[in-house]
């Protein structure tokens, strides 16, 4: 699955296939999930949009729950998966920080396809006290995919999603992303009490079983990491990629090019900033080491360079490419951290 929510181009509805709200009796007649408290008069606001920002696949608590409640409802239909490995997929998906669940339900099965159409008629229900939507609310679902639609918070509406093939379009499983309340479990639907929007974790990354990954774009002015590294904690950095640092220019984490053949090394070391010169900053280190040596330091051939670092405080990290004139810049560096 991938995740391309603000993205989704905008198609034909008449090829969307069949339709994904059904409001004739016999779906009505479809059983349907049940909350195991009493839920209260008052309700939590609209989820709002909390992209996945690190990676932490292990699974939360709260689509785990609403998997084994659609399951227990719906013996018929499965979890696929909930979360996944940092590099599955390019792009944001908060299947790779454990907040999201594939629900496995096929649109060519006539009996799944009136389950879902059960669960979203009672996800967006408006209960008894007028609230819209309210188990999707209750929930902190923030959006859904199925079958070549997209339904989000921000539109309140089913979009088109762009895709193709019948996974990607999510045809044989349906895709809710949960803000942090709800990927928690801190709602009202499981708690019986409505408490305060839970903020993005400040997440500190120690667990060597993955690495983060990180895009740094030529023109920016640097980029902070939304995740803390530990104090006394070693880490390898890799960064890999070029980019133009002017219409003809090119540069990589170390090394620079006029005329994209000819690569130089710059200069070592990590006493100076403000040289001017185009490498890649993590912090206050710079002087990347190629992973495999072409002459003069650099790797010509892959542009993949490494470097192991300690940090003596928590905290995130800033990396910025040393350029003072970036209106003229283009493309970015990936860069991969990994806890060793």
């Amino acid at each position: 699955m991938r995740v391309r929510m603000l993205t989704a181009v905008v198609a034909s509805i008449a090829a969307l296939g069949a339709p994904l709200l059904v409001t004739s009796p016999a779906a009505a007649a479809v059983a349907t999930p049940a909350a195991a408290v009493t839920l209260p008069v008052a309700i939590e606001d609209m989820p709002s949009y909390q992209p996945q920002s690190f990676c932490d696949p292990v699974n939360k608590p709260g689509p785990v729950a609403f998997g084994a409640l659609l399951t227990t409802t719906y013996p018929d239909t499965s979890v696929v998966d909930i979360s996944r490995s940092c590099t599955s997929e390019s792009g944001t998906s908060e299947h790779k920080d454990g907040r999201a669940l594939d629900w496995g339900a096929n649109y060519k099965n006539a009996q799944q396809v009136k389950e879902v159409n059960a669960v979203f008629a009672w996800l967006f229900a408006t209960d008894a006290a007028g609230n819209k939507y309210a188990m999707l609310r209750r929930l902190g679902i923030m959006y859904i995919i199925w079958n070549k639609r997209i339904w989000g918070t921000w539109s309140q509406s089913w979009q088109p999603y762009s895709c193709s093939g019948v996974t990607a379009c999510h045809q044989d499983h349906v895709h809710f992303s949960f803000d942090w309340a709800g990927a928690k479990k801190r709602t009202s639907f499981w708690t019986g009490t409505v408490g305060a929007p839970v903020p993005v974790p400040n997440y500190v990354y120690a667990n060597a079983k993955f690495a983060q990954v990180l895009s740094v774009g030529a023109r920016s002015k640097g980029v902070t990491t939304p995740f803390s590294v530990r104090a006394g904690v070693s880490y390898r950095f890799t960064v890999t990629g070029t980019y133009h640092s002017s219409k003809t220019a090119m540069a990589d984490a170390e090394c620079n090019s006029s005329d994209s053949r000819s690569w130089k090394a710059l200069a070592a070391g990590d006493a100076t900033s403000g040289t001017g010169l185009l490498d890649l900053w993590v912090g206050t280190h710079r002087s990347w080491r190629p992973t495999v040596a072409t002459g003069g330091g650099c790797n010509a051939t892959g542009h993949s360079y490494s470097r192991t670092l300690t940090f003596p405080t928590t905290g995130p990290l800033r990396l910025s490419i040393d350029d003072a004139t970036r209106g003229d810049d283009s493309g970015s560096l990936k860069v991969t951290v990994q806890r060793i």
